[in-house]
């Protein structure tokens, strides 16, 4: 494996998530908000470039496209639901909401992280397939 190839896949997967994240972390400004983002893809940029490195057997076991597509939906969705519940939960403006935010986005990071580079994703899908007895 290439370190280029695995940059490339940590730049896109890392800007990617904190773009999403940065954006629905409560902001008043808009400078305020480019930090939310230029922040969380600091932090997942070189997360996912080490989950790449460390899991390049297991990311291209599988078609790349499909492991970016299983990280793009639950990201998304475990995004959305956790980042939303909290500012349901804080309010969307203070330090408390935007810390608990932040806290959202780094355990939805965290089950993206276990679904695509940890084998969550086929676990999952393993026992969707035992409990509805799909051959």
């Amino acid at each position: 494996m290439s370190r280029a190839l695995a940059l490339s896949w940590a730049i896109g997967l890392g800007l990617l998530a904190g773009s999403i994240a940065g954006t629905l972390v409560p902001a008043t400004t808009s400078g305020q908000e480019l930090r939310h983002v230029v922040g969380l893809t600091l932090v997942f940029v070189p997360a996912v470039y080490v989950m790449v490195r460390r899991r390049w057997t297991y990311w291209t076991a599988t078609n790349g496209y499909l492991r970016f597509a299983v990280y793009l939906l639950s990201f998304l969705v475990t995004a959305g639901v956790l980042m939303v519940l909290s500012v349901v939960a804080f309010g969307a403006s203070g330090p408390v909401a935007t810390g608990a935010t932040f806290l959202a986005a780094a355990v939805a990071f965290s089950i993206t992280a276990w679904l695509t580079f940890y084998g969550g994703a086929d676990r999952l899908w393993a026992e969707l397939i035992d409990r509805t007895d799909i051959e």
